[in-house]
């Protein structure tokens, strides 16, 4: 088994061959030649850019036989053990799996002893922001005052969980996610080296799914080699990424635009029977609809798209308003939260979509019915002479109800099962001993449990005290054991609660 990953294999091996990293490499290689080499760096940014790779070239930069030097030889003994992963001076440490503080205690023990082959020792913690408390207070002294030949290259992708008295003590180089053109580019010199023929749109949809990351989109080249061989169509690579292509995207917002809720739905259970996940296509979307709301506001140049492409987007988003792409962008962000919870993702999408669709014709509720959409709170029950403020408590609800989504939003901060279980249930009515009914669909009693535990309950009370100034009690019922009322609903009195969205 002497095959190596295409990503393994490309990997830069001096700073002349980084990709998209300018800056970073400017930097250091300026700090070798003025001789002003800080003994900490932080390199912060997205998976994938070249962190780890960086940090290897700038430690072969220092510990060169010809150097320092900004432009290590990569043919010496101390180049060629770096590269290698075999350099004693060169200590690479996965902080994810090497957390706690009896590994940096061993580490602080060893910095105090000199390089062995090399002018400095370079120790490289990747995913430092996994360390523990214990552990970050441990490092702190040793990288305040490091030995004279000891550089530490601590390595994050979420620079905000490392602590500032570690940050501080660090120079910090921020990496940014590789434009489209820049990933698509080294794509092509890859396939010409190895003999792949791959068609452009192909590779423009893997330079895309890399979403900025050079590692993952060469990575899905070498997954899209061992699938279709080495000439890899644009089908091929739809099928083996499970996305959805140019295509399904157009058509299903163009079902949108139309407000075809047969073709939409019809679409979208093509879409799945191909072998795409409902989560996928969402997600897809999402992408979609951003790209055209760009394009709506005349922003399209600052999206990484061929003209080509582009022009399609520009066209179809004449065919939306500004408000309605807004709207559609809102609901499938929601849709695509609640798929996580859900055990029917797919038909979580299928109602969002249909949610969608602009008013068509009105909507009445019948009797012992309950008037929802999606998982907002739904209208109390009515008869045709109720009126939102007839009774005291209605005003009450009326003043929740108003204030509903600022209270799933302050939900969502501070309690997350909290938020998802609230998130399902119906508003239905605020009785007169106090008590604000929830209701849940029957086979989804898990979200009435969830919301009576004790912590859930405490929280979400407090916030709507806080933000109506109603003091309530939760309680959460099964939909079925909740009284029929009588009457019915009209499409005036949905919409001032729905905020006109109807289905």
């Amino acid at each position: 088994m002497n095959y190596i990953s295409l990503y393994r294999k490309w990997r830069s091996q001096d700073f002349s061959e980084l990709i998209g990293q300018a800056h970073i490499t400017q930097t250091l290689r300026n700090a070798i030649t003025q001789g002003r080499i800080s003994h900490a760096y932080l390199f912060c940014g997205p998976r994938g850019t070249g962190k780890t790779s960086i940090a290897r070239i700038f430690a072969k930069a220092l510990n060169c036989e010809k150097g320092p030097t900004p432009d290590p030889c990569g043919q010496c003994a101390n180049c060629q053990k770096i590269r290698d992963g075999h350099a004693v001076d060169t200590i690479e440490i996965d902080a994810a799996s090497n957390r706690g503080i009896d590994e940096i205690r061993d580490l602080r023990e060893k910095v105090r002893y000199a390089p062995v082959e090399g002018r400095f020792k370079v120790y490289i913690i990747d995913e430092v922001h996994m360390l523990t408390t214990e552990a970050f207070n441990a490092l702190l002294k040793t990288l305040e005052e490091p030995p004279a030949q000891v550089i530490f290259i601590l390595a994050t992708t979420e620079p905000s969980k490392v602590p500032l008295t570690i940050a501080s003590r660090c120079q910090r180089l921020d990496f940014a996610r590789i434009p489209l053109a820049l990933v698509k580019g080294h794509l092509k010199e890859i396939c010409k080296a190895e003999k792949f023929e791959v068609e452009d749109k192909a590779l423009d949809l893997i330079a895309r799914s890399g979403e900025g990351s050079m590692r993952d989109a060469i990575s899905l080249l070498d997954q899209a080699v061992s699938f279709a061989g080495n000439k890899i169509s644009f089908d091929q690579l739809v099928i083996l990424l499970g996305c959805a292509d140019e295509e399904l995207l157009f058509s299903l917002a163009g079902a949108l635009a139309q407000n075809d809720g047969a073709q939409l739905l019809d679409l979208l259970r093509r879409g799945i029977d191909e072998g795409r996940s409902a989560s996928q296509v969402a997600k897809d979307l999402i992408h979609h609809f951003r790209d055209l709301l760009f394009a709506k506001v005349g922003a399209g140049g600052a999206l990484e798209l061929t003209a080509e492409y582009l022009a399609k987007v520009q066209e179809q988003a004449r065919s939306f308003e500004l408000t309605r792409l807004r709207d559609i962008l809102r609901a499938l962000s929601r849709a695509e939260l609640d798929m996580k919870w859900h055990p029917q993702a797919r038909l979580v999408l299928e109602v969002a979509l249909l949610e969608l669709l602009e008013e068509s014709r009105g909507v009445v509720v019948a009797s012992g019915e309950t008037a929802s959409v999606g998982s907002r709170a739904a209208a109390p029950r009515q008869t045709p002479n109720d009126s939102p403020d007839a009774t005291p408590a209605a005003g009450r609800l009326g003043k929740i109800k108003s204030n509903w989504n600022k209270i799933l939003d302050e939900v969502k901060k501070k309690s997350l099962n909290g938020y998802v279980s609230l998130h399902e249930g119906q508003l239905l009515e605020l009785n007169e001993n106090g008590k604000l009914m929830i209701g849940f669909r029957k086979g989804y009693a898990f979200h009435k449990e969830r919301l009576a535990e004790e912590k859930n309950k405490n929280i979400i009370e407090q916030i709507i005290a806080d933000l109506t100034g109603e003091k309530v009690k939760l309680e959460g019922v099964v939909e079925g054991t909740i009284p029929p009322q009588g009457g019915t609903i009209s499409v005036d009195v949905v919409k001032d609660f729905f905020e006109g969205e109807l289905v």
